[in-house]
């Protein structure tokens, strides 16, 4: 579920959305509006994808306001023709193309814009453009049969949660907030905004457990869905069975000699090279991934290949993606800071770092201060691996942790395999990070991707909330 929170201009107010929770922000560049943005605010979000809203404006324009604000995608409300579209997007920018609705016969015009387009959005009909701040029938969009995913608008406000929750569709991926949400125009109420998104993530995640779907080419075993982690965008506790869902992705790039992974990771990784996998054949398996799957995707990989592929090179084809974060165990703290950390942040993408018992409470508040996304707690300086249990000392470690406040969510890992150990991480983090225990249910069902990603996340859900 894409949240998008839009009509933003000041800054102290786009801060505080950013920290409410938005996955997306818009920014609109249509003079006529109350909320037009006529010069770069002196802070932008640094989380959220930003995204550029405009009317009829000629692709040089939105071009150069793509440069200037570092925009991710832009929303087109005007006129705009499929081949415009077609170019804008072959720049290198995701399009969202918007509709206004007001019969089932409205939604014949989004028939021309298939494949040209990222995303639809479905607005209130009304008599000039933009929005009215009135909801529309929603019911009319269930003769919507286009397979681009569409975002929700049109008078949305705190008291619309009981029917977004009722709102059922395939290619329904998220809401646009905008004036449901002011205290005056382009001004949100940041905690409405917040206890809006907390709730309905919430809600929606316990409606909607999300289905692993993947196909395999030259890699039966490894799907490369390495790890998946089970936690809470905004909780810090242990979750109860009624709140559980799969809420990220962590995808694996094969390596020959992994220093950190166990036996069970390495021979899927020596199968997946065998077979011919590299990490240009990852990306471009991975270069529509986002039309389905909108929760976080992390890469986890060894430095020699990334510097084979070029660090410039690989982070920019992670932001071409939709990869949120990479995980690169054998990055040196002191190299990402002094060569590494400017490139993936000018890609907008999150390095995150490992930490073990062995780390020193200097590290842990430097790679708090200086990274983003979460810190990657280790629970052994061992290799991966399944554990019966977690022991004193390591509860004792993650508690440490724990106690020092960190700013940024901690994701433990190393050894969750049984209703135990992932009890024991997820009271002393944000959650865990099933590596090896996944991959070897993945293997019980002898390379079919579709029915190995469905089974094991079945067998795997009754391992963690029902076996002791």
């Amino acid at each position: 579920m894409i949240i998008k929170v839009c009509g933003m201009r000041e800054p102290e107010n786009i801060r505080a959305i950013e920290q409410a929770g938005a996955d997306w922000m818009g920014f609109i560049f249509f003079p006529q509006s109350a909320r037009y943005v006529s010069h770069r605010p002196e802070y932008l979000p640094e989380q959220c994808h930003r995204i550029g809203v405009f009317v009829n404006e000629s692709s040089e324009n939105i071009l150069l306001k793509a440069q200037e604000f570092g925009l991710h995608h832009i929303q087109l409300h005007g006129r705009e023709t499929p081949e415009q579209c077609r170019k804008l997007k072959a720049a290198g920018l995701g399009v969202i193309k918007v509709f206004s609705i007001a019969q089932e016969s409205d939604l014949q015009s989004a028939g021309c814009y298939e494949g040209v387009c990222d995303y639809f959005l479905f607005d209130t009909a009304c008599s000039g453009y933009g929005g009215s701040g009135k909801t529309f029938n929603w019911n009319i969009l269930q003769a919507y049969r286009g397979k681009t995913p569409f975002l929700l608008s049109g008078g949305l406000r705190p008291g619309s949660l009981s029917s977004l929750l009722q709102f059922k569709h395939e290619q329904w991926a998220g809401i646009d907030l905008n004036s449901g949400f002011e205290t005056a125009p382009a001004l949100k109420d940041a905690a409405a905004v917040h206890t809006f998104i907390n709730q309905l993530k919430q809600k929606y995640n316990e409606q909607n457990q999300p289905v692993i779907q993947y196909q395999a080419k030259r890699h039966p075993l490894y799907l490369f869905l390495r790890r998946l982690s089970y936690f809470r965008r905004y909780g810090k506790h242990h979750q109860s069975p009624g709140k559980k869902g799969i809420n990220m992705i962590e995808i694996g790039i094969p390596f020959s000699d992994p220093m950190a992974d166990g036996p069970v990771i390495q021979h899927a990784a020596t199968r997946a090279l065998k077979n011919g996998m590299t990490l240009k054949l990852l990306f471009d398996q991975l270069k529509d991934i986002r039309k389905k799957v909108q929760i976080p995707l992390v890469l986890m990989g060894y430095l020699n290949p990334i510097m084979q592929y070029g660090f410039k090179d690989f982070c920019r084809t992670c932001r071409e993606t939709g990869i949120d974060g990479v995980i690169i165990p054998d990055l040196p703290f002191k190299d990402y800071m002094e060569e590494y950390r400017s490139i993936a942040e000018e890609q907008d993408v999150r390095i995150i770092m490992l930490i073990t018992p062995e780390t020193s409470e200097e590290r842990i508040r430097l790679i708090d201060e200086h990274t983003d996304g979460f810190i990657y707690m280790v629970s052994s300086a061992a290799i991966t691996g399944a554990q019966k249990d977690f022991n004193a000392q390591k509860q004792a470690y993650f508690q440490r942790i724990a106690d020092m406040n960190l700013r940024n969510p901690r994701m433990i890992g190393f050894g969750i395999s049984n209703k135990q150990t992932f009890e024991t991480a997820s009271a002393h983090a944000a959650g865990a990070i099933i590596g090896s225990k996944f991959v070897t249910l993945l293997d019980e069902e002898n390379g079919n991707a579709e029915k190995c990603g469905r089974q094991a996340a079945g067998s795997f859900e009754k391992l963690i909330f029902h076996n002791p």
